[in-house]
């Protein structure tokens, strides 16, 4: 049964492109969600997104948008705004020309037209573009337009693969906070495909990260980082807070450990395995915190500490070797000076290879 407050419902997905297959995809973005779909390169994204848009027809399953199966409908009567990573801009036609493109496509008349066009120009700023053609535009601008091009048509949900790969830093930063404050304006719901982290986590209200054709997890943010589903999860976000540990037997159960300490019960077997150390949950002193049943202390050398802008913080030697984020004076916080290290036994997630 679709979810009526779902603006688009995925359900059973399967689709085959030559040797890669889409499998049993299934998830749903609410009205007005900013969703991301997080993955290594080659992990189904675009080939998902273009079954949205009706640029593929899937195999078995069901596409739902604002409670209308698409399924099999045309990709133009879908009312999705589409960026594709090339942007796919036409190269004889001005940037004027080339937003108008799919407002004439549905036989929008020319006042309309003018009116959308004033409307696209002012909220991306472009109006100065207008008679330029695409050879003559930066790649943040062919950027603008493609997208001035996909809101022209007033979409219901707007589709924006990898929009961000191919810029520089700073045009990338700008981008994003464009498209965050795009987001705000608009009753639209934005589905963004990308493959780094820091993009997905500035933008998205949703994640899920794809692998091999599939939905590894979805969740907010936050759900995700303090409880992966699974160690491809935890590396492919490069998780600073991820301790190598041993699941060993206990009189009363299994026990898991860090650098030969007990941490915390656990029904995983026994053997190699990952705590999640939620960030917000530890402490970091130079004196013994003194003892607590509920908490675990642990003993750690500094390792590295840097107090620069790049990933400034502490890095440990150990079992217990992540990086904690902060600003952590070289004087008070030396290499080579014993820590300890507590944090609520409760707060730790587990994982197995």
């Amino acid at each position: 049964m679709v979810n009526p407050d779902a603006m688009v419902s995925v359900e059973d997905l399967a689709l085959q492109a030559g040797e890669f297959r889409l499998r049993n995809v299934s998830f749903t973005i609410a009205r007005g969600e900013y969703f991301i779909l997080l993955g290594p390169t080659g992990c189904g994204k675009t080939l998902l997104v273009e079954a949205i848009c009706g640029l593929n027809t899937p195999e078995s399953g069901r596409i739902h948008i604002d409670g209308r199966d698409v399924t099999f409908m045309d990709p133009a009567q879908r009312r999705i705004g589409y960026v594709p990573q090339d942007y796919a801009l036409l190269p004889f036609k001005t940037v004027e020309q080339n937003i108008a493109f799919g407002l004439e496509a549905h036989k929008t008349g020319s006042k309309e037209i003018k009116e959308r066009l004033d409307a696209i120009f002012e909220m991306l700023d472009i109006g100065h573009l207008r008679k330029r053609f695409p050879a003559r535009l930066s790649g943040g601008e062919r950027q603008r337009v493609a997208l001035g091009r996909a809101l022209a048509i007033n979409p219901g949900v707007l589709v924006l693969d990898e929009p961000l790969s191919a810029l520089d830093e700073s045009t990338c930063k700008e981008l994003m906070g464009r498209l965050k404050e795009l987001h705000s304006q608009l009753n639209t719901t934005f589905i963004h495909i990308c493959h780094r982290v820091e993009e997905a986590l500035t933008l998205g209200d949703t994640l899920a990260i794809m692998r091999d054709g599939q939905i590894e997890q979805s969740g907010a943010p936050s759900e995700i980082f303090s409880r992966p589903k699974n160690l491809f999860v935890a590396d492919f976000l490069q998780l600073p807070n991820l301790a190598k540990g041993e699941v060993k037997a206990a009189s009363n159960g299994n026990m898991f450990h860090i650098n030969g300490a007990p941490v915390a019960e656990t029904q995983v077997p026994e053997g190699p395995a990952y705590g999640v150390i939620p960030l917000d949950s530890l402490t970091v002193s130079t004196h013994h915190p003194g003892e607590d049943e509920g908490c675990v202390v642990l003993t750690e050398r500094i390792a590295y500490n840097s107090t620069g802008p790049h990933e400034p913080g502490l890095r440990f030697d150990g079992e217990l070797g992540f990086l904690l984020p902060g600003i952590f004076p070289k004087n008070q916080w030396p290499i080579g000076a014993e820590v300890y290290i507590k944090f609520p036994r409760s707060a730790i997630h587990l994982l197995q290879e």
